[in-house]
């Protein structure tokens, strides 16, 4: 989404939303990579003891795709509410007296 010179009051606001939304779900792609990695080197240092390692691997690549898509389905479905919302708002600001 890209914010146009001279852009309503409405469709500012609506850029805001999309933006935060997206700079959210970033963050929460980032705090699932930290995860991951933490996970990883558990399983490393698990393995020094443990022959069977990859039985107690649960956050698999598939795993780690699926989390990053329900991350974005979310955002996605949180921009869609916003949006449809924002159709029966109307903004008016007050002029200054």
């Amino acid at each position: 989404m890209k914010l146009e010179k001279g852009a309503s009051v409405k469709d500012i606001i609506s850029f805001q939303v999309h933006r935060n939304i997206v700079n959210l779900y970033k963050k929460y792609f980032e705090l699932t990579e930290d995860l991951l990695r933490d996970h990883k080197i558990l399983l490393s240092k698990l393995q020094e003891t443990t022959p069977d390692i990859e039985s107690l691997d649960y956050f698999t690549d598939s795993r780690y795709d699926h989390i990053r898509k329900r991350i974005l389905d979310s955002g996605n479905d949180c921009v869609r509410e916003i949006e449809k919302a924002l159709e029966f708002v109307d903004i008016k600001l007050k002029e200054d007296e």
